[in-house]
């Protein structure tokens, strides 16, 4: 195999490994600590109707076709933020979410576009 071999070849990837246990451990001990806190995990929405407030902020556009061919545009979200707030609204105490966001023209080597982000209220 060359350099170019893809990540999911075995040797590869065995590089790759220790981040992939390592990330696993973190999302673990998180969940845990929050567990033992009486926090509740919440999964919000990825596809957002609208692509959110922050003129700081830059969200991936795509859109939704319908069965009649109609099309909606929709937007990943680049935080979970609104959709916890609701939640907090409508009556949940302590929650958190650990998941992937997408924030777009945010890519260098210390930035990706798609990263996962944690949010506790």
């Amino acid at each position: 195999m060359t350099a170019a071999s893809p990540w999911w070849t075995p040797h590869i990837h065995a590089d790759r490994r220790p981040r992939l246990m390592a990330r696993n451990a973190i999302a673990n001990a998180l969940r845990g600590w929050f567990s033992t806190r009486d926090f509740v995990e919440v999964t919000t929405s990825a596809l957002q109707v609208s692509p959110g407030n922050e003129a700081h902020l830059a969200a991936f556009a795509t859109e939704a076709i319908g069965p009649d061919a109609s099309r909606q545009p929709l937007y990943l979200h680049t935080s979970p933020e609104f959709a916890c707030k609701k939640l907090l609204a409508a009556g949940e105490k302590r929650i958190f979410s650990l998941g992937a966001v997408w924030r777009n023209r945010e890519r260098g080597p210390l930035h990706h576009p798609e990263f996962t982000m944690l949010e506790w209220y």
